[in-house]
């Protein structure tokens, strides 16, 4: 780099090293076309340095459509929500994960020391390890050899070249919760079960992941209905286990409701897709269109708050970074800056 591809007037904190060929805040990032990051606790990507590609994901998408001003916030400057904040259905969903890569082989995962890094309530752990023993009891059977947690790591061709006429790559980025040769597995934990069912409304994610892979086939989804039993009535003074017992004995009377697409016969579970449901190239061309917009919007400062979202940036649920954009400030127990992969 020099000094040149740096934009001075997008960062007020920008000072130039002796040798004059960059910031002395700046740090490379691991691959060398990416947008590189800033030494400065308070920031995450380096907003001085316009030409270099921020990798895509599904999520930052979805962030990016749902509000320039989000995407901003959560993929430039790197802001998230501490794993103590976030919200139950969130902490389940995650322990669920865990739980589930565990189950399947990943020795590494540490489930206590996972609850007490999101602080989990008793009553959520209660749901979760009444699931897992539901599914243990059940048999639910699992095809061998998945690869866990399978990474994304796609380049797509753009139309343009940068300045020095290095031809222009999207970087898009992801995991496969489980993947094998021709097909991969997909977990879901929710509350609203059906909205992973409805291949239209699945299909940025699922329809990524096909692109990413063009040997797939098909996808499952295996969805997990959350439990949502309520502590009332003769049940008001039940302690965590007793709950948790609940939970188990429901879900064992009535396995088709919390794993959607149960078979008896066959102890699994799911829903299975083909590739053929989802738009690969209408995918394709939209990631395009969206990086040569997040571009523009970096060029140009296009961080726009879109605030009919705010309180319904999902169905019902208010936007997670609604607080900084009313006070201006990112409360230090709520929120945190994303690890920063540097090159060393």
């Amino acid at each position: 780099m020099k000094l040149t591809d740096f934009d001075e007037s997008k960062c007020p904190k920008f000072q130039p090293n002796e040798a004059f060929d960059r910031c002395i805040y700046h740090e490379e990032a691991v691959n060398e076309t990416e947008n590189g990051y800033c030494k400065l606790p308070e920031f995450y990507r380096c907003i001085a340095t316009p030409t270099k590609v921020i990798p895509l994901s599904y999520s930052s998408v979805g962030d990016f459509l749902t509000c320039h001003h989000l995407y901003y916030l959560k993929a430039i400057r790197g802001i998230r929500m501490r794993d103590a904040a976030v919200s139950s259905p969130l902490k389940m969903g995650t322990l669920w994960d865990k739980v589930l890569q565990k189950h399947l082989g990943d020795t590494s995962i540490d489930i206590p020391a996972i609850i007490a890094q999101y602080e989990m309530s008793e009553i959520d752990v209660a749901k979760v390890r009444g699931i897992y023993r539901a599914y243990k009891t059940l048999g639910i059977k699992v095809e061998p050899g998945g690869d866990l947690q399978a990474k994304i790591d796609m380049k797509i061709p753009f139309d343009k070249v940068w300045g020095d006429g290095t031809p222009v790559e999207l970087l898009l980025s992801g995991y496969y919760d489980r993947k094998y040769p021709d097909h991969f597995i997909e977990n879901k934990f929710s509350g609203r079960p059906d909205n992973y069912a409805d291949p239209y409304f699945i299909s940025s994610q699922i329809g990524t992941y096909f692109l990413a892979d063009p040997e797939l086939k098909s996808v499952t989804m295996e969805i997990i209905r959350a439990p949502q039993l309520k502590s009332t009535g003769n049940h008001k003074d039940e302690n965590p286990n007793e709950y948790s017992e609940r939970i188990y004995q429901d879900v064992i009377s009535r396995p088709s409701y919390y794993f959607m697409g149960w078979s008896s016969e066959r102890k699994t579970y799911g829903r299975k897709f083909h590739r053929a449901e989802f738009d690969t190239e209408d995918i394709r061309s939209r990631y395009l269109h969206i990086f040569r917009e997040i571009f523009e919007a970096r060029v140009c400062d296009g961080w726009y708050r879109n605030d009919r979202v705010c309180n319904n940036i999902l169905p019902g649920i208010q936007c997670d970074m609604q607080s900084i954009c009313r006070t201006g400030n990112m409360a230090e127990n709520v929120y945190q800056i994303r690890e920063k992969k540097v090159k060393f």
